[in-house]
Parts: structure tokens; C-alpha cells; sequence
């Protein structure tokens, strides 16, 4: 049997963190996930999938440490279920992917420049002019650029 999943996506919170009776640190977190729209929905609507993961002992404690709500991250585990009964008898069923291994996938200063631009309010992007050519050189006409000839 295979059960293995890779996503790549957003927190839609910032990560929850608790130990187990025994000392291992469990960090649970939503991850947002970009699917391409039904073939009848309309032009650019993206659908979105919002999963469940759970990580366990050093994953889990820098996941905590590390991201917060908006983070962009890879992630490979696997998809488990469980059910359980509630204080009133209650029977309850959750989905959830168990993530063995959760990579950054933006630098730190991506990640401050994230953070900085939820804090502040939204403010009217300016339009930078593209760069003049002469910055660049022009490359006379025949000249191999490439060098292959």
C-alpha cells in the first residue's frame, strides 16, 4: 500500500503547539492548497483546499518556532483518519495529514516582509519604469552572446 502525500501551500493560522503526557511536542496548523477550477468554473477561479496537519517532536517544535499564519511551506507525510467519541456520546471523525517533514520554502526576509505588509494598512502601489536599456547594454547584432559559436 502507499499513502504518501506532498503539498505545498500557506498556513491559514499560526501553528498550535502542546505536549503529550510523555514529553513529545504535537503542533497542528491549516494548510491552504491551490487546485485548478472545475472545467465549467470561470477563468482564474482557483479553488482552495483547506487540509488539516499534524506534526510530531523536533518537526513539531520548529514548526512553532518558525512559522506563523501566511507561511509558504512544502510538506511530505501521509493522510491518516481517526474517530472519536465525545464527552456526550457523540462519534467524531476527523481527516488529517500527518507531516513528516515540513520544508520553508521562503527566506526569512520573504517571511518579514510578509509579516510587515499584514501589519501595515494596504497602501497604493507605485509603478517603478522599467530600467533604461542603456543600464543593460545593447548587444550589437551578430555577436554570440552564448559564446557556442
Amino acid at each position: 500500500m502507499i499513502n504518501n502525500v506532498v503539498l505545498v501551500g500557506r498556513l491559514g493560522n499560526d501553528p498550535e503547539m502542546q505536549y503529550t503526557p510523555s514529553g513529545t511536542a504535537i503542533t497542528k496548523f491549516r494548510l491552504a492548497v491551490s487546485r485548478p477550477p472545475r472545467r465549467d468554473a470561470p477563468e482564474g477561479a482557483d479553488e482552495t483546499d483547506w487540509l488539516n496537519i499534524v506534526t510530531f517532536g523536533n518537526v513539531a517544535e520548529n514548526c512553532a518556532q518558525y512559522l506563523d499564519k501566511g507561511s509558504l511551506v512544502g510538506i511530505v507525510g501521509r493522510v491518516q483518519s481517526r474517530t472519536w467519541q465525545t464527552s456526550d456520546g457523540q462519534r467524531r471523525y476527523a481527516v488529517e495529514i500527518n507531516a513528516r517533514n515540513v520544508q520553508f520554502l521562503e527566506s526569512r526576509r520573504e517571511a518579514e516582509r510578509r509579516r510587515g505588509a499584514q501589519q501595515q494598512p494596504e497602501a497604493t502601489p507605485t509603478k517603478q519604469p522599467p530600467p533604461p536599456e542603456e543600464e543593460f547594454g545593447a548587444i550589437p547584432e551578430g555577436e554570440d552572446v552564448f559564446g557556442d559559436q
